[in-house]
């Protein structure tokens, strides 16, 4: 399948996924019912930071490896970070900056080859995610505080969703149905994306954020690891040392923030 269909669908059924969820938590505790102006803020940050977002990598991960990705998504939390000192005034420990910077390097690093960096198209489409996402978090921290962040992230998936749909007509993609053998990995991708999402959001509830965080930090180790195990995926050590920066920068920088 083409990128786009295949995000179009594995999207959907996280959504789906998302939905059953919310309804099943919904009938066991009670749950006051979003205003329109909560489900308008909802739609927004789910547009930006779920459809968006992932449009960008989506195209970006058609030349370039999803481990590459993943290391950018680690960066998440630092682009919130600093648009959060910005726009909302929070501060940031001077150590802060230090492993931002380092982590910044990872980055650099990991797009390497044998003639230096490569700042390709890849590179600027994943860089230009980092203040969507900044945005989007940024947004929902100063106007969706009061509600609840199981609703936050249903209402993203469901949204980003949405956005995907409405453009994929205009990509010229595909057919979405086309190949059977692909439906049972978009099954496990989407049923990985909700759950990953929702095992955030019960992690921060017991656990905390920063830790939950943490964890959500090391997901590239994963990423890389299966990329190496199904599809050959080769790093040089000038990439792998890029990596550790970014996930040592990530895991440190979750218990600070």
């Amino acid at each position: 399948m083409a990128p786009l269909p295949l995000a179009a669908v594995t999207t959907a059924l996280a959504a789906g996924f998302g939905i059953g969820w919310y309804l099943l938590a919904r009938s066991t505790a009670a749950a006051a019912r979003p205003g329109p102006r909560t489900l308008g803020r909802v739609a927004l940050v789910g547009a930006l930071g779920s459809g968006l977002v992932v449009l960008l990598a989506i195209i970006a991960m058609t030349e370039t490896t999803a481990t590459n990705r993943a290391l950018f998504q680690s960066m998440y939390p630092v682009a919130t970070a600093i648009l959060a000192r910005v726009l909302l005034g929070e501060r940031l420990a001077r150590t802060s900056y230090a492993i931002i910077a380092g982590m910044t390097v990872g980055l650099f690093l990991m797009n390497s080859g044998q003639g230096g960096v490569v700042l390709g198209t890849p590179f600027l489409l994943l860089a230009a995610t980092l203040p969507m996402i900044g945005l989007a978090d940024v947004y929902a921290k100063r106007s969706l505080a009061d509600t609840d962040p199981l609703f936050v992230a249903v209402g993203r998936l469901v949204a980003g969703s949405l956005v995907i749909w409405l453009v994929l007509p205009f990509t010229g993609g595909g057919p979405v149905f086309a190949d059977t053998a692909a439906w049972p990995w978009m099954l496990v991708a989407g049923f990985a994306m909700a759950g990953g999402l929702f095992g955030l959001y019960r992690a921060m509830d017991s656990a905390g954020a920063s830790r939950a965080a943490a964890f959500a930090g090391l997901a590239p180790v994963v990423t890389a690891l299966a990329e190496w195990l199904v599809l050959d995926a080769r790093f040089s050590p000038v990439q792998l040392t890029g990596l550790v920066f970014v996930i040592a920068g990530a895991v440190v920088l979750a218990y600070r923030l």
